[in-house]
């Protein structure tokens, strides 16, 4: 099947820290990327169960080290990447779907807590198709 062919592909791809650090260097703007010490990327699982009970799997999820203000600190930036063969409309449904579910996995773990605040999440669509992106 195309689409395991490619989802397979890119997860193995972004499996390695040096190309998860050009993925953002590439396609985020600079003043975001210049904040991240990319040499503190750490991959996490993205396996969960969501309230519901339905199994998630996530293709690749990182965090990584932000300076902002001259302040180093461990801000937890999850980058979410979703891949796609076909166009689909309902793309920012899913993707807010996917930062909920991670977000009650995050409280249910323990990773983080309501009073220290959720991380902020960086979802990336990437494409493949051979139609234009509409």
């Amino acid at each position: 099947m195309a689409t395991n062919h490619h989802d397979t592909g890119y997860k193995e791809l972004f499996s390695h820290p040096e190309f998860v650090q050009q993925l953002v260097e590439g396609f985020a703007p600079n003043e975001i990327a210049s904040l991240m010490d990319f040499s503190t990327l750490k991959n996490h699982s993205g396996n969960y169960i969501t309230p519901l009970f339905e199994e998630k799997f996530e293709d690749v999820v990182w965090s990584v080290e932000v300076n902002w203000e001259g302040i180093t600190q461990r801000v937890f930036l999850y980058i979410l990447l979703e891949f796609q063969s076909k166009v689909d409309s309902t793309m920012p449904l899913r993707l807010m779907h996917y930062v909920a579910c991670f977000y009650d996995h995050l409280l249910k773990t323990r990773e983080t807590t309501a009073r220290q605040g959720l991380p902020p999440i960086f979802p990336m669509v990437l494409y493949n198709g051979s139609k234009r992106w509409s």
